[in-house]
């Protein structure tokens, strides 16, 4: 399986380049592959978003601020306070008119994000609708901890952002979407012994390394997709928390040894760098890495 190409810029419909906006981040670059998303001021504008394949959420970070949106022909104006949600779904077009500045957090989301938990190969986007404006506190959270992986320098491990992504996707389906009486009743299933071994044993050998949540689904043979919504089930922890757990306690190994610096038992651990280390490790322990290392003598 190769690795899915990242989600770049000359994916989205670049609205925010036309116009202006004044962006203060975005994931170009990160090798983000199921979302992009970018944080900005927006200028006032009146543009067309044109149908793509993906998706595309609009929070908004600040207001309240009136808009104009002309969605099938018919116009409609709307007075968006903050924490609002707009919503595009993929294969719809949407013409848009922005009446004041705005803060905003853009994010585009793959349109395999929507497939069918049943049947991967049917997407559910041609059953959303368009949202245009309303508030919902889940969307809000999740996007506000994207847009957080941005601002405040977080690791560019699409590890951490696609759970994420998946979640921002389920939760359009749980509130746009109507499932039929069929879709009801399913069945939980769960990765075997096996196969949890063999993404233990993958992770402790790359735990130096970025690890994507495709490799750690191509190791036990399932999608990445299927491999998301079951491993949570099987291990009681996210993929991205499962691999912290075991950074920590390699560099916990590492601190009880004179030999590496912290520094480098932060890159040894996969941390990008000593803070990131000093940072999760606290939020883990309780203590800093000094602390604990002195604390082992």
């Amino acid at each position: 399986m190769q690795p899915k190409p990242a989600f770049g810029i000359e994916d989205t419909h670049r609205i925010l380049d036309q116009f202006q906006a004044n962006i203060r981040g975005s994931s170009e670059g990160l090798g983000w592959s199921s979302a992009f998303a970018s944080i900005q001021r927006e200028r006032p504008y009146d543009g067309k978003l044109h149908a793509l394949s993906d998706s595309l959420m609009v929070l908004h970070r600040g207001g309240p601020v009136n808009l104009t949106y002309t969605v099938d022909g018919k116009s409609v104006v709307r007075h968006i306070p903050k924490g609002g949600v707009f919503f595009l779904p993929g294969g719809h077009e949407c013409d848009v008119a922005l009446h004041a500045s705005l803060d905003s957090t853009h994010i585009y989301l793959r349109s395999d994000l929507f497939a069918d938990e049943e049947n991967a190969a049917r997407s559910l986007v041609g059953g959303l609708a368009p949202i245009l404006g309303e508030r919902d506190a889940v969307l809000e959270s999740l996007a506000t901890a994207i847009g957080d992986t941005i601002i405040e320098g977080l690791p560019a491990s699409s590890l951490f952002v696609d759970p994420i992504a998946k979640a921002i996707a389920n939760r359009f389906i749980a509130i746009n979407y109507h499932k039929s009486a069929s879709d009801s009743g399913k069945q939980r299933y769960q990765l075997t012994n096996r196969q949890m071994e063999r993404v233990r044993d993958f992770v402790e050998a790359n735990l130096d390394s970025d690890i994507r949540l495709e490799m750690m689904a191509r190791v036990c043979g399932r999608s990445t997709e299927y491999f998301v919504r079951i491993f949570k089930a099987t291990a009681g922890v996210s993929p991205y928390q499962y691999v912290l757990n075991l950074r920590i306690e390699r560099a916990k190994a590492l601190l009880g040894h004179d030999g590496p610096s912290i520094a480098e038992v932060a890159l040894q651990c996969g941390f990008s760098h000593q803070e990131h280390l000093t940072r999760m490790f606290r939020r883990f322990t309780g203590v800093t890495p000094g602390r604990y290392r002195l604390s082992t003598r």
